[in-house]
């Protein structure tokens, strides 16, 4: 059996809130966090690139429309001597993939 955290984004997220649950899943989430996880992320190697060259953290900052931390985000104007020791821009959802052995890319799933 393989299970992932949902993210409290999208759809999932207006259920939470719809019926209440929304601060009883991120504690959830938070409870959960595991420092360890961290340096597995997608997020700390990979950059996720829209349609429009524009640049994000990971697939859940270009679901939410949270461009990457740089000057320009943009695929014109990238470079690649930037990327390693930049900051990823976080939000309540990346508890999603720090709870306990990791849930994204770079994370376990069993």
């Amino acid at each position: 059996l393989i299970a992932l955290n949902n993210m409290p984004i999208s759809r999932f997220l207006e259920w939470l809130e719809s019926t209440g649950n929304t601060e009883v899943y991120l504690k959830r989430l938070l409870d959960a966090f595991n420092p360890a996880a961290v340096s597995g992320l997608m997020c700390t190697d990979t950059l996720s690139v829209g349609w429009d060259g524009r640049i994000y953290d990971c697939d859940f900052n270009q679901m939410l429309a949270m461009e990457a931390d740089m000057d320009r985000p943009h695929v014109d104007a990238y470079d690649p001597a930037t990327h390693d020791g930049r900051a990823v821009r976080t939000a309540r959802h990346c508890f999603g993939c720090t709870a306990g052995a990791g849930s994204s890319c770079g994370g376990a799933t069993t």
